[in-house]
């Protein structure tokens, strides 16, 4: 197939994602806000994540334009539908974690939070029922 401007994938510039960036983290705060504990809590999570990383991407385009557009393209993923979660995996661990054994513990720590919330969530539920 011939690609044509119709069928070319658009790529993102870091201009365009600091817009994206700075929309979501406006997003995360105006009503109306979820009223569950967990959705909101995710949702102010997003926000935090979201401002971080535009402050840090407006940084990065001051200095290094060019790493700016790197991690634009690969924030914008394969497949345009964000970061390749495997990728991104083995990158963390290479050059954050240093270890496999560190991943795992991060993993354990995951999974006991999850719980965590599993159960506050559920302790939620049946006191809004009582």
């Amino acid at each position: 197939m011939t690609e044509t401007a119709d069928t070319a994938e658009e790529v993102q510039t870091p201009e365009q994602l600091l817009v994206d960036l700075s929309e979501l983290h406006m997003r995360t705060h105006v009503s109306p806000l979820p009223k569950h504990p967990a959705a909101m809590g995710w949702q102010m999570t997003t926000g935090a994540v979201a401002a971080g990383f535009a402050r840090t991407l407006h940084a990065l385009m001051e200095v290094a334009p060019e790493k700016a557009a790197e991690i634009t393209e690969w924030y914008q993923g394969p497949f345009g539908d964000g970061p390749d979660s495997e990728e991104h995996t083995d990158w963390t661990a290479q050059h954050v974690a240093k270890s496999w054994a560190v991943m795992e513990q991060w993993v354990q720590e995951a999974k006991r939070l999850a719980v965590q919330a599993k159960e506050a969530t559920e302790r939620h539920e049946r006191e809004q029922q009582a």
